[in-house]
């Protein structure tokens, strides 16, 4: 029996470590989003670059897991069609967004999620963060003042729809790790990416105009949203949720800003400020800390601790 307990602590170790690399590669992969995202709304509107998006993932989806796929049932197909549902309502915030910012000052702008997961899942679940969470939370406030308000103390435009995309993410990411548990990931992220790219066709057939140009860069960065951004990096995370916690997997994710900013500095040209980087590394210092574990002293040695020496010279 010990035998068994061993190998199944030894086999969730491995899963969890398998999870975290998982959530950092699709990090990594968030990181160059940012740049592909701000190349495409420059060629195409925003809900067709989101249909293109997310039915591509789809197909690519299906072509690997369609024998997963055709398994699934009503559990996966719910559970997909709610995450679907939210991410049409609140991507545009972010695609918009990146017409009035830039890609690396979004990304730590997003990275604000990792320090509201906590309390959004007190909220939901009713587990109450610890200590550390609300130091990070106001950490992450200081470090958002700095990168986003201008020398007048207000913010722009896609500082504010960045912000909001970010509380929504922070929604998304815990009722992931809540309907992950209780099906088939796979499954779960074809249907929320058949249901985001179905909704933003009907909306964008409705009130966009069709493009009629499709330039090298624009179909380029469309491919990296399909592809990288959306079937590789949104799959890891919903896979990797079934393994780890919703905190634990928002601290992960957001070393995307840390990538974003990196790609975006170095080959994307984005402007370098002082108050940019010190507002960064507030915000990404703060999601270290929302996940810091503090270590307690076992009670009998606190109590052994706290006798005088004769006591302990009688027991």
């Amino acid at each position: 029996m010990k035998k068994r307990g061993a190998e199944k602590s030894m086999n969730d170790k491995k899963k969890a470590f398998l999870a975290d690399c998982a959530l950092v590669l699709a990090a990594i992969c968030w990181g160059g989003g940012f740049i592909a995202g701000d190349i495409a709304v420059q060629h195409f509107s925003t809900f067709y670059i989101l249909a293109t998006r997310f039915l591509a993932a789809a197909i690519i989806m299906f072509i690997f897991f369609g024998r997963i796929i055709r398994r699934c049932g009503k559990a996966e197909i719910k559970s997909g069609l709610i995450l679907g549902t939210l991410f049409f309502l609140v991507m545009p915030l972010q695609v918009i967004a990146l017409k009035y910012t830039t890609p690396s000052k979004q990304a730590f702008l997003l990275a604000g999620y990792a320090a509201m997961v906590p309390f959004i899942s007190w909220i939901v679940l009713k587990n109450r963060p610890k200590i550390n969470a609300f130091i990070a939370g106001v950490l992450v406030m200081i470090g958002i003042g700095l990168i986003s308000l201008n020398g007048s103390l207000s913010m722009e435009l896609g500082d504010s729809l960045s912000l909001g995309f970010s509380f929504s993410y922070a929604v998304f990411v815990v009722l992931t790790g809540i309907f992950a548990g209780k099906c088939n990931p796979i499954g779960m992220s074809f249907f929320s990416y058949l249901s985001t790219g179905v909704f933003s066709l009907i909306v964008a057939l409705l009130f966009e105009d069709v493009p009629t140009v499709f330039p090298p860069a624009g179909v380029m960065s469309l491919a990296y949203l399909a592809i990288i951004n959306t079937a590789v990096a949104y799959t890891l995370q919903n896979v990797a949720q079934k393994y780890t916690t919703d905190t634990h997997t928002a601290i992960l994710l957001s070393t995307e800003s840390l990538f974003a900013f990196i790609f975006g500095v170095c080959f994307y040209g984005d402007p370098f400020t002082p108050q940019i980087l010190i507002g960064g590394l507030i915000v990404f210092s703060a999601v270290i800390i929302s996940e810091i574990k503090w270590k307690k002293r076992p009670k009998e040695t606190a109590e052994v601790e706290s006798c005088p020496p004769q006591t302990q010279q009688k027991n």
